[in-house]
């Protein structure tokens, strides 16, 4: 026996609900992620497809359910860079303080990480 849709909840026996509380929380996750511009308008957007037959006596219903949220922000930071007498290039971020120094709170400046990115191509082709 056939039942009659009334409502946007019983539609794909409340599938579309689902869906729909999904993306929400997908959104809402979003907005309070710290690496996102909190000023980007997120968006959730349903489309409900309906493809009737020839005799119109039953018809193909497509739900889908998306979400338009921020993408993370741009980082930067600036790095010395520099070449060992081996060859090896590397490359150190700059801190806000030096390394060693106390901070108003207490608290010790770390080392800067330093990465290794090996022989510069001038120093492998000798």
């Amino acid at each position: 026996m056939a039942r009659q849709i009334k409502q946007l909840d019983e539609l794909m026996d409340g599938a579309l609900t689902e869906r729909f509380n999904m993306e929400m929380s997908r959104v809402l996750q979003n907005v309070f992620d710290p690496n996102t511009d909190p000023k980007t308008k997120r968006q959730i957007q349903i489309i409900i497809e309906i493809a009737p037959n020839e005799r119109r006596d039953a018809a193909a219903f497509t739900v889908d359910v998306k979400s338009k949220i921020a993408p993370p922000v741009k980082m930067s930071q600036t790095c010395f860079l520099y070449q060992d007498d081996q060859g090896n290039v590397m490359a150190t971020e700059i801190t806000k303080q030096v390394p060693g120094q106390m901070d108003m709170d207490g608290n010790e400046q770390p080392m800067p990480r330093v990465v290794d990115f090996g022989k510069s191509n001038k120093e492998k082709a000798n």
